[in-house]
C-alpha cells in the first residue's frame, strides 16, 4: 500500500471518530452561549423592571420623609421658641429639644440619601433608555420584551434538551472513563489528604503554643519591671487568666492594664488584684481599661483607697455616672488629675471619690461637654485655697480660710463648703460671682453647684452607698449576643494558653535537642569536610532517586487517562480499537522522532553552538558596517544639497542676461506677428490683456515645473533680506509674532539667506507706466517645538505668497487702465 494512502486513511479514521465529539461540543457550546445570552438579557429586563418599581417606591418614600422632616423642623422651631421664652429651661425641655433636633438631623440625612438614591436611579433608568415621565409605557414594553425573552429561553431549552439526550447516550462510556481516571488520581489524593489532615490537626496546637509563648513573654516583661522571680510571674499569669474569664476580657488586654498600673507606680501583685473589677467595669460600660486603670490607681495613690476597695471605687463612679450626662468612662479619663487636686485639700477615702463623682455630674449641667466640665471642676479645686480667692473674699468681709475650717469641722466637703460660702457672701446674687472669681471656668462650674446643691448631696449619698452596681451591670451586659460571642473567644484563648502552657516545657526540650543536634552537625561538618561532602552527595542521590520514581508514577498516571479516553471514544463511536491504536502509535512515533532529534541536537551541541557563534559574529560585523554607512548619510546629503543649491544659484545669476534676451526676443516676435495679422500699430490697449495672460501663464508654467527657483531663491531672498535689514522704503514688511523676527534672522544666516548676487537692473519704465508702490504685510506665526528649518520654510512660503498677491494686484491694475503705453519702437 502506498505511504501517502496509508497516511490519508489514518487521517480519515481520526476525523471519523473525532467528528461526533466535535459536533457535540460545538453544538452544546453554541446552545449554551445562546441560552446564557438570552438569560442575561432577561435579567437585564427584570433589573429594569425592578428599577422602575424601586423608583416609584423611592419617590413615595421621599414624599413621606419630606413631610416628616417638615414636621420635625417645625417641632424644633417650637421647642426652641419655648426655651427662649423660659427664663430657666427645664431639663425636660432641654432633652426634648435635643431629641427633636437629633430627629430633624436624622430626617435631613435620610431625605438627602433618598434624594441621592432617586437621582442615581433616574440616571440609571435614563442610561437604559427609560424615561421616568412615562413609566407605564416602559413597563408595558418591558413586559412584552420579557415575554419574548421567555419564549427564546424555552426554545433554547428545547435545543439543550436534545443535546442532553445525546449526552445520555454517551454516558456509559463516560462512566468507564471516569472510573479509570479516578483510579489514576486516587492514590495521589489519599496521600494529599493524609498530609492535609495532619496539618489541620496540628494547626490549633501550633496556634495555642504561639499564644502561650506570647502570654509568657509579656509576663516575663512585667516580672522584670517588678523584679519578680519567674515562678512569681507565672503565678500572676495564672491569676490574670482567671480574671480574664471573670471579666470577659482577652488576657492580652488585662496584661496591658497591669502594665499601665505598673508604669504609674503600682505594685504588680496589686495591679493584678485590681484587674478583675477594672475588667468587669470595662465590659459593663465599654470604657477603656487604660482609663479605668489610671482612675483606680489615682484613688489608691492620691485618695489612699485600699486596693481591696477598688470595686467600691468603681461602683461609686458607676452610680454617679447614671445620675446625669457625665458617664463613668468620662470620669475615668479625668479622675487622676481631680483626685490629685482633692488630695491637696486634705480629702481621702471612698467618700472623696463620691464627692468628686457627684461634683462632676453637677458641673456638667453648666458645660457643653464632659471635657469642659472636667476642666471647670479642676479650676474650682485650684481656686478654693488660692491667695487671689482669699483676697476677693476678704474684700467682701469674709475670712475664707477660717470659714473653710469651720465648714470642714461641721462635716462639709470642700466643694460643698465653697459653694455655700460663695452663695452666702453674694447673698444669692450670682450675677456678682465675678467679684469673687474672675476665672470664667470657675464661674461656669460654681454656678450649677450653688443652684443644685441638694441634687449634689443626693447623688453623693447614693454613690457613697453603692454596692454591687458594676456586678449587676456586668451581668446585664453579658446577656448581649456580642458579649456571649466574645465570651467564647475569651474562654478559647484562656483554654489554649492554659493547655499550651503544659506543652511549653516539652516544646522547649525538643527545641533544645534540635538546637544541640544542629550544633553537633555543624561541628562535625567543620571537622570532617570530606565525610560531610559524601553524606550530602548520598542524600542528593536519594533525592534524585525519589524524584525519578515520582516522575515515573506521574508518567504512568498520565498514560492511563489518554488510553481510557481512547477506549471511551472507540466504544461510543462503534469503531474498533485498531484504528484508534494506530493513531496513538503514530502520535507516539512522532513524539519519539522529536525526542531523537532533540538528543542529536544535544549530542552535537558543541559544533552547533560554534557555527551559530560564527554566524552571529558575521551578522554583527555586517550590521556595524551598515550602521556606520547610515550614520554618514546626513553629512553626505547635506553636502550634496549645498552643492545643488549653490550650482542652481550660480547658474541662474550667470545666465540672467541670456534669459532676459530670450524673453525680449519672444515678446518681439509675438508682437510683430500680431501686428501683421491684425494690422495694429499701437498694441498698448489690445495686447494689454494678452500680455497679462501670457505672463501669468509663463509664471504658472515656471512655478509648476521648477517650483519657482528664480523667484524663490533670487527675488524672495533679496526682498526678505531687505525687509529683515530694515531697508527704508521697502514695500515688504514683516510683523513679529512671538519672537519670529529674531528666529528668522538666525535661520536666514543658517540657510544662507542674507545676500544675493547683484543682477543687472532692468531698464526703467517710462514715466507714464510707473505704478504706485503696493505695501505687502507678511504674517508668520511660530508653533511651539517648531524646528529652525521648518520655521525658515514657513517664512519663505509666506513671503512668496505675499509677492504673488502683490504682482497679481499690480497686473490687474495695469490691465484695467486706459492709458496708452509706448510701442517700444515697433
Amino acid at each position: 500500500m502506498d505511504r501517502n494512502l496509508r497516511i490519508r486513511m489514518l487521517l480519515e479514521a481520526g476525523d471519523r471518530f473525532s467528528r461526533p465529539l466535535r459536533d457535540l461540543t460545538t453544538g452544546a457550546g453554541r446552545a449554551g452561549q445562546a441560552l446564557a445570552s438570552t438569560q442575561q438579557r432577561l435579567k437585564g429586563l427584570e433589573r429594569a423592571q425592578s428599577d422602575i418599581a424601586g423608583f416609584r417606591e423611592l419617590k413615595t418614600g421621599l414624599r413621606s420623609t419630606q413631610g416628616e422632616l417638615q414636621a420635625a423642623r417645625q417641632r424644633v422651631t417650637d421647642l426652641g421658641r419655648a426655651m427662649g421664652q423660659a427664663a430657666n429651661p427645664t431639663r425636660a425641655m432641654t432633652r426634648d429639644f435635643a431629641r427633636a433636633r437629633t430627629e430633624a438631623q436624622r430626617l435631613e440625612r435620610q431625605h438627602q440619601a433618598e434624594t441621592r438614591q432617586l437621582n442615581e436611579l433616574r440616571e440609571r433608568l435614563g442610561a437604559a433608555g427609560i424615561s421616568t415621565r412615562d413609566l407605564a409605557r416602559h413597563e408595558r414594553e418591558l413586559r412584552q420584551q420579557m415575554a419574548g425573552a421567555n419564549r427564546e429561553i424555552e426554545e433554547q431549552s428545547r435545543r439543550m434538551q436534545q443535546l442532553a439526550d445525546r449526552e445520555r447516550r454517551m454516558n456509559a462510556g463516560r462512566q468507564r472513563f471516569q472510573r479509570m481516571q479516578g483510579a489514576a488520581t486516587g492514590m495521589a489524593a489519599s496521600g494529599a489528604a493524609a498530609i492535609g489532615t495532619g496539618m489541620i490537626m496540628a494547626a490549633p496546637q501550633i496556634a495555642a503554643v504561639k499564644k502561650a509563648q506570647e502570654f509568657e513573654s509579656v509576663m516575663t516583661d512585667i516580672g522584670q519591671k517588678a523584679d519578680l522571680s519567674r515562678q512569681a510571674s507565672a503565678q500572676l499569669g495564672r491569676q490574670l487568666l482567671i480574671a480574664a474569664r471573670a471579666a470577659n476580657q482577652m488576657p492580652a488586654d488585662l496584661q496591658a492594664g497591669v502594665d499601665t498600673l505598673a508604669g504609674l507606680g503600682a505594685k504588680v501583685p496589686d495591679a493584678v488584684a485590681m484587674m478583675t473589677p477594672i475588667g468587669r467595669a470595662s465590659t459593663a460600660y465599654k470604657a477603656e481599661i487604660a482609663d479605668l486603670s489610671a482612675a483606680a490607681f489615682a484613688a489608691k495613690d492620691s485618695l489612699k483607697v485600699p486596693v481591696a476597695e477598688t470595686g467600691k471605687v468603681i461602683d461609686i463612679m458607676a452610680t454617679a455616672g447614671k445620675a446625669g450626662a457625665f458617664e463613668i468612662k468620662d470620669m475615668a479619663q479625668y479622675f487622676p488629675a481631680l483626685s490629685a487636686a482633692y488630695q491637696g485639700l486634705g480629702q481621702t477615702g471612698t467618700d472623696a471619690v463620691a464627692d468628686l463623682a457627684a461634683g462632676l455630674q453637677i458641673v456638667r449641667k453648666g458645660a457643653g461637654d464632659s471635657a469642659t466640665a472636667g476642666t471647670n471642676l479642676s479650676n474650682i479645686l485650684q481656686k478654693i485655697a488660692s491667695p487671689a480667692t482669699n483676697k476677693a473674699f476678704e474684700k467682701m468681709g469674709v475670712n475664707l480660710p477660717e470659714a473653710l475650717k469651720k465648714a470642714y469641722k461641721e462635716g462639709k466637703t470642700p466643694l460643698e463648703a465653697i459653694a455655700e460660702l460663695t452663695n452666702k457672701t453674694l447673698k444669692g446674687d450670682l450675677s456678682k460671682l465675678g467679684y469673687l472669681f474672675e476665672d470664667a471656668q470657675v464661674q461656669q462650674g460654681l454656678r450649677p453647684l450653688i443652684q443644685n446643691m441638694e441634687e449634689y448631696r443626693r447623688i453623693r449619698a447614693e454613690a457613697a452607698g453603692a454596692s454591687g452596681t458594676t456586678d449587676r451591670d456586668f451581668a446585664e451586659r453579658m446577656k448581649d449576643s456580642a458579649e456571649q460571642t466574645k465570651k467564647l473567644t475569651v474562654n478559647g484563648s484562656v483554654l489554649a494558653i492554659t493547655l499550651a502552657s503544659q506543652l511549653l516545657p516539652t516544646v522547649n526540650a525538643v527545641t533544645e535537642k534540635a538546637v544541640a543536634f544542629a550544633t553537633w552537625i555543624g561541628d562535625v561538618a567543620q571537622r570532617h569536610p570530606e565525610a560531610t561532602k559524601a553524606v550530602m552527595v548520598g542524600a542528593a542521590a536519594f533525592a534524585g532517586l525519589f524524584f525519578v520514581l515520582g516522575g515515573g508514577a506521574i508518567v504512568i498516571a498520565g498514560l492511563i487517562a489518554p488510553f481510557s479516553a481512547l477506549a471511551f471514544a472507540s466504544g461510543a463511536l462503534g469503531i474498533g480499537m485498531l484504528p484508534v491504536v494506530g493513531i496513538a502509535l503514530a502520535v507516539v512515533a512522532g513524539v519519539v522522532a522529536i525526542g531523537a532529534a532533540a538528543y542529536l541536537i544535544y549530542k552535537n551541541w558543541g559544533p552547533i553552538t560554534a557555527w551559530f557563534a560564527g554566524a552571529w559574529q558575521t551578522m554583527k560585523d555586517s550590521a556595524r558596517s551598515a550602521l556606520d554607512w547610515f550614520l554618514t548619510l546626513p553629512q553626505r546629503f547635506s553636502s550634496i544639497g549645498v552643492n545643488i543649491v549653490a550650482g542652481l544659484i550660480g547658474g541662474i545669476t550667470g545666465q540672467a542676461g541670456a534669459v532676459a534676451m530670450a524673453i525680449m526676443r519672444l515678446a518681439g516676435i509675438a508682437m510683430d506677428t500680431f501686428k501683421k495679422k491684425l494690422g495694429i500699430h499701437s498694441p498698448s490697449r489690445v495686447f494689454m490683456s494678452f500680455g497679462g495672460y501670457m505672463m501669468e501663464g509663463l509664471d504658472q508654467g515656471i512655478a509648476a515645473g521648477a517650483k519657482g527657483p528664480v523667484r524663490r531663491i533670487g527675488d524672495v531672498s533679496g526682498r526678505l533680506t531687505d525687509a529683515l535689514d530694515g531697508t527704508p522704503g521697502s514695500p515688504l514688511r514683516i510683523e513679529q509674532s512671538s519672537g519670529v523676527l529674531t528666529k528668522a534672522l538666525a535661520i536666514g544666516a543658517t540657510l544662507g539667506i542674507g545676500t544675493v548676487p547683484a543682477m543687472a537692473a532692468p531698464a526703467p519704465f517710462p514715466a507714464s507706466a510707473a505704478r504706485a508702490p503696493i505695501s505687502v504685510t507678511v504674517h508668520v506665526n511660530s508653533v511651539p517645538g517648531q524646528s529652525p528649518q521648518d520655521l525658515g520654510d514657513a517664512i519663505a512660503r509666506a513671503v512668496s505668497d505675499a509677492l504673488d498677491r502683490r504682482d497679481q494686484v499690480a497686473d490687474r491694475a495695469a490691465r484695467s487702465s486706459l492709458a496708452d503705453t509706448p510701442d517700444y519702437g515697433y
